[in-house]
């Protein structure tokens, strides 16, 4: 299945891509947000928020589904 992911901040530290673009991911029909972390190669730490179809997912063992639209931000800091 494919959903859509947009990285915002440091997460799309990435060559070719800025924060916020979206970009498809391929995961198996089973994928859970934990799975999609990991095939992002992204430390399970440096997620502070995960929003899927507008909502706030706080269980990353939450289920995904096809055409799902999964933004991942880290921690905000200031001073």
């Amino acid at each position: 299945m494919s959903v859509e992911v947009r990285l915002h901040g440091t997460l799309a530290a990435r060559p070719g891509l800025r924060a916020g673009d979206p970009f498809p991911v391929q995961l198996p029909v089973d994928a859970t947000v934990s799975s999609l972390i990991a095939t992002l190669d992204l430390a399970p730490e440096a997620i502070h928020l995960v929003i899927v179809n507008g909502r706030i997912v706080h269980d990353r063992a939450a289920s995904l589904a096809e055409g799902d639209r999964v933004g991942l931000f880290p921690p905000t800091g200031g001073g």
